[in-house]
């Protein structure tokens, strides 16, 4: 690395971290104002509503299939997901007795919001990742969906109520975004080793099946019933933001690691960037005498810490290997080029994480096929 290239290299790091910072002050904000009304004892303790724990896991696996179809980013998902636990935290939402149409009306007006506000409603061109125009999306194509149970103001409606009851705080930090910010503080192959092309191919080749199978990893932990820092659950901890997307981000990347061997993920670079994690937290918390006080509180980056042990472990449960793996055994040209099936071949995995098989068992949907939304 030349004397020009080195002062940029520093810069963007820094850059980095100012950036993880921001992302857990500003998270850090939302988790704590629920315990700042008025109306409510400090910090309040609430159980998982019944409706929303029988219905949160299929409500995510809807929400993925209307994302998909079309073809907006997936972190939408958490940011509308957010909605909905914020909303059915609030003392308003009435949720103990909320009925079924209530609560899936709810959630397809969270739904239409963050596609509105995070989305966007733009075609755009065959130039695009996907090499195709989106489809665009409106209130109607929403009402169609519901197979004639809501009308375009019954959603209007709701979303006006939505917006008054989560403070008109719509812009979340979710668990995408703690993760893609987190995966810019990994040190580049390029910034510490020179060896020779084969080695550097093949620590290049691992940082990007790290990402991939990081973001797999925590979009898999969002959908964990009870994987929310707004309510109290049987695996939850004492800390106000032990479930946080800050926290859940850095256990799936852990556990994205400890699935990879290291010389794919060399332990020089684990340690690098855990380095830089810390530092991000720590100038987080210094930031701002409001953080300062609260340090104590807020759960510090550390791999063996219990909530971080506790969400890996959950993750680990849910995890299917076949949905990794087991789709790549065909012998078909594009599969043999896929990341990860280039990565299991050269040996990247630590295969005693892929042993274990989770039943795919799944509540029907609440609401119509997507396939019957046009």
């Amino acid at each position: 690395m030349n004397s020009r290239t080195k002062p940029r290299t520093i810069e963007q790091q820094k850059e980095a971290i100012d950036h993880v910072a921001g992302l857990l002050s500003r998270e850090f904000l939302y988790i704590q104002s629920r315990d700042t009304r008025k109306d409510v004892q400090r910090n309040p303790v609430q159980t998982l509503p019944k409706i929303h724990a029988q219905w949160r896991p299929t409500i995510f696996e809807w929400f993925y299939k209307i994302i998909d179809h079309f073809l907006l980013e997936r972190e939408i998902v958490a940011i509308a997901m957010d909605y909905v636990d914020r909303f059915l935290s609030h003392p308003t939402s009435n949720v103990e007795s909320m009925s079924l149409d209530m609560y899936q009306l709810v959630a397809m007006t969270a739904l239409y919001v963050a596609m509105k506000l995070h989305g966007g409603n733009d075609p755009g061109s065959l130039t695009s990742p996907w090499k195709v125009r989106r489809k665009t999306f409106c209130v109607k194509g929403f009402v169609k969906l519901s197979r004639g149970q809501f009308i375009a103001d019954d959603i209007l409606t709701m979303e006006t109520v939505l917006f008054q009851a989560l403070g008109w705080k719509m812009n979340p930090v979710s668990v995408i975004c703690c993760m893609d910010s987190y995966m810019k503080l990994m040190p580049k192959p390029d910034e510490m080793y020179s060896g020779s092309v084969m080695i550097m191919k093949r620590l290049r080749l691992g940082q990007h099946v790290l990402y991939e199978l990081s973001r797999y990893l925590v979009e898999l932990a969002i959908c964990i019933n009870g994987i929310t820092p707004y309510f109290e659950t049987d695996h939850s901890g004492r800390f106000v933001n032990s479930l946080a997307p800050s926290t859940v981000a850095y256990a799936g990347i852990l556990l994205a690691m400890d699935m990879m061997t290291t010389s794919a993920i060399t332990s020089e670079t684990r340690q690098i960037f855990h380095q830089r994690l810390v530092e991000a937290q720590h100038e987080m918390i210094t930031r701002e005498d409001a953080f300062t006080s609260s340090a104590d509180s807020y759960m510090l980056f550390d791999p063996n810490q219990m909530e971080v042990l506790n969400i890996k472990e959950l993750i680990h449960k849910n995890f299917m290997p076949s949905l990794v793996l087991g789709s790549l055994s065909q012998s078909d040209d594009e599969a043999a080029f896929h990341p990860f099936k280039v990565a299991e071949a050269a040996g990247m995995f630590n295969h005693l994480f892929f042993k274990k098989e989770v039943p795919n068992i799944q509540p029907s949907s609440p609401t119509s096929p997507l396939e019957e939304m046009m």
